[in-house]
């Protein structure tokens, strides 16, 4: 259950002017899309007097995504194309970023909240047929459902610039100190705009809960549900794209195990955060929104973790056992200086491998690095912060542990080489000591990374089998065992979601009740297994036959309820008509004999008086009924 804001605090925070709110042409737009006698034409008028906002709607009207063969160019078709509520929204979301892209509170980063904002909208888009929900309606709340955030930091910069730094150094929760200082939070405060903007409740209700989507307690595979798990997925890939190397290492098995909730398994997420990150930089740049790069997805996975800072005990002080056998190349040691430091290395257990310090030499290190790498800074042509970087840019190069070896008068360059990716620099002369500690550093630190990188395996391998298994466990749960339709409550679910869309944006829509007629006879004259493979019979054709965007699931025994998005009434008819003489002239067949069958089917039309989707469905069931009662066969509207 939501909790608004209260009422009066509300309207005595707008009344502060600090409280971010559509401006302009989205203000405007929400006036006129408040009244029932509204056109399009005054809709495109409002539109077309902010060029910036009429390209943005053309783009998102042209966007692969939708699914349009052919581009669009007039502002009037995208509009209608998109749907006039859709424009609202979408409207509302743009002018609410670009009117409060900086402010007053000091800890709030405004820029990292919009950049984070936007990814979160553009992997809500990907994530649209998984939630059952137009791209439009899941873009706009990706982009809004942390307003709430902003808002306190516009109404509270001070206050709210000591929350957020507490929450930082002392690692507490968000919510719980903003409810302490504020008497409310953020998810209030966000819910309440939205309301206030004329977002659908849906939308709102998974803003709302989507940071704690499992004890928002949404029926399991219910529309709203998967909806709120979209969301916090796709907020949770946004921190990742937000994130630096090290940050997003830390964050992958959270996103990894969202994934596997929603069915996604791991190669269709590869390709899907990598698209998502392309139109999130490109929507960055048109809108002037703080996005960086990021490695493609599946290089990401395969990483190893960011280097760390280990003991440097050696194996007898920890207690462990002799170090494996390890590679070692040798890059520009001096002359002098080799004999000794290749037996302390043999001495050690490895094996030294010899590179010159010609031009080629350093290309056939940087092509094939060894485990451990050791160059001398002071070799003619080498640039010690140029060769760490060159040999990080390699998916070998940065599985190797680099160890720089300096000259007194070198120590300058030290920190540069570090930040550079070196794990480590030592200063000659080197001693045996100082040699073995760091070779027995490196050699740990090798096998965390291997071990991390085997457990990281395994986690997207258990991942992608939980997200099978998930999505199975879903699918049973929705389906129909029998007829492998969706069953009722798949259906009803579906059913209020069109039901409250339709009503949204004021499109047709319509209901079926199917109903075998004489369906006891069967099961009375041949038994129940005849019965039941009439049923499949009559599944398997109604859902052939049906349209594309239309759900046809098992009602309950030998009834089947079929739900028309976007049908007029005389469509429907149209469909209902059509499904009786497919019946009438079907071979139903059992044990190869041939069983006569026909349906009486209740239509309902959406009329805009319905207080639920309930109502529809009743009103389909008593045109079913007198459909049987006016001697079955037969296809009868309700009133």
């Amino acid at each position: 259950m939501i909790r608004f804001v209260d009422h009066d605090r509300y309207h005595s925070m707008k009344a502060t002017g600090k409280l971010p709110s559509p401006k302009g042409v989205a203000f405007s737009i929400i006036k006129l899309l408040q009244r029932d006698d509204f056109r399009v034409p005054e809709l495109v008028r409002l539109v077309q007097s902010d060029p910036a906002i009429a390209g943005r709607l053309l783009k998102f009207a042209n966007a692969a995504a939708f699914g349009r063969t052919r581009p669009i160019v007039s502002l009037q078709r995208a509009i209608v194309a998109l749907g006039s509520f859709k424009v609202r929204d979408l409207v509302i979301g743009l002018s609410v970023m670009h009117s409060n892209k900086s402010g007053q509170c000091s800890a709030f980063d405004y820029g990292a909240f919009w950049g984070h904002s936007l990814a979160t909208a553009i992997a809500c888009q990907e994530l649209a047929h998984f939630a059952q929900i137009s791209s439009e309606d899941i873009f706009t709340i990706g982009l809004l459902c942390r307003v709430g955030e902003l808002a306190m930091a516009s109404l509270y910069p001070d206050e709210y610039a000591g929350v957020l730094l507490a929450v930082q150094d002392m690692q507490q929760d968000l919510v719980d100190l903003e409810r302490q200082r504020f008497d409310m939070d953020h998810r209030q405060l966000s819910a309440t705009m939205l309301a206030e903007w004329g977002l659908p409740e849906m939308l709102i209700q998974a803003a709302y809960h989507h940071e704690q989507p499992d004890v928002a307690g949404f029926p399991d595979g219910s529309r709203l549900q998967t909806l709120t798990q979209s969301l916090n997925f796709a907020r949770s890939l946004a921190e990742v794209c937000m994130a630096d190397e090290e940050a997003r290492w830390s964050l992958l098995p959270g996103l990894l195990t969202r994934a596997a909730r929603l069915g996604i398994s791991g190669d269709v997420l590869n390709d899907m955060v990598d698209r998502m990150v392309r139109r999130w930089r490109e929507w960055g740049a048109m809108l002037q929104v703080r996005t960086q790069e990021v490695p493609p997805f599946a290089e990401i996975l395969a990483a190893s973790p960011p280097s760390r800072r280990v003991s440097s005990a050696t194996p007898e002080q920890s207690g462990k056992g002799a170090s494996p056998r390890l590679h070692v190349q040798l890059i520009g040691i001096p002359p002098a200086e080799l004999p000794a430091l290749v037996q302390q290395i043999e001495s050690l257990g490895h094996r030294p491998v010899l590179i010159d310090g010609s031009v080629e030499g350093l290309r056939q290190a940087l092509r094939q690095p060894a485990q451990i790498v050791i160059a001398d800074m002071a070799m003619p042509g080498l640039q010690p912060a140029a060769f760490c970087r060159a040999l990080r840019q390699t998916a070998a190069g940065k599985e190797s542990y680099a160890l720089l070896l300096a000259s007194p008068e070198s120590e300058g360059h030290i920190l540069e080489a570090i930040d550079a990716g070196a794990d480590d620099v030592l200063v000659k002369p080197l001693t045996m000591q100082t040699l073995r500690v760091r070779l027995n550093t490196a050699t740990r630190m090798l096998l965390l990374r291997e071990e991390i990188q085997r457990e990281r395996r395994g986690i997207m391998r258990s991942t992608d089998e939980f997200a099978v298994a998930h999505k199975r466990l879903l699918q049973d749960a929705l389906t129909d065992t029998l007829t492998q339709l969706p069953n009722r409550r798949h259906g009803l679910d579906f059913l209020a979601s069109e039901w409250a869309f339709a009503q949204a944006n004021a499109l047709p829509m319509a209901c079926l009740l199917i109903d075998i007629d004489h369906f006891k006879r069967i099961n009375d004259s041949y038994g129940h297994a005849a019965g039941d493979a009439v049923l499949r019979q009559l599944a398997d054709l109604l859902k052939r036959t049906s349209r594309g965007e239309d759900l046809v699931f098992r009602y309950g025994g030998e009834e089947f309820a079929a739900v028309l998005p976007n049908a007029s009434a005389r469509a429907a008819v149209q469909i209902a008509e059509r499904t009786r003489a497919l019946v009438e002239k079907y071979d139903f067949l059992w044990k190869h004999q041939s069983l006569p069958l026909t349906v009486s089917i209740g239509v309902a039309n959406l009329s805009g008086s319905e207080k639920d989707s309930q109502a529809l469905i009743q009103a389909a069931d008593a045109a079913l009924y007198a459909a049987k009662n006016a001697g079955r066969n037969r296809v009868v509207v309700a009133s």
